[in-house]
């Protein structure tokens, strides 16, 4: 119940983001709901903000490791709403 979507906004000078949906009927949680938990948890993760529909990560200022910790974080907060 969740996809995911490689996206490259013109105006983010080629910069690859990462566009997260998923059926809030299978995982019940909104954006903005994994928005705060990211920015409330440890550590705190901040991603693109004003996402209503899908969750938005950029990786403009990541560095290696980072995304495992942002995947993990994410893939915790969307078990514990299934």
């Amino acid at each position: 119940s969740v996809s995911t979507e490689v996206w490259i906004p013109q105006i983010a000078n080629q910069v690859p983001h990462l566009k997260i949906r998923w059926d809030r009927e299978v995982v019940n949680i909104t954006v903005r709901d994994v928005v705060r938990q990211l920015r409330e948890g440890e550590p705190s993760i901040e991603v693109v903000p004003g996402s209503r529909n899908e969750l938005i990560v950029g990786v403009w200022m990541m560095q290696r490791g980072d995304a495992q910790v942002v995947a993990r974080r994410i893939r915790q907060i969307l078990r514990a709403a299934a």
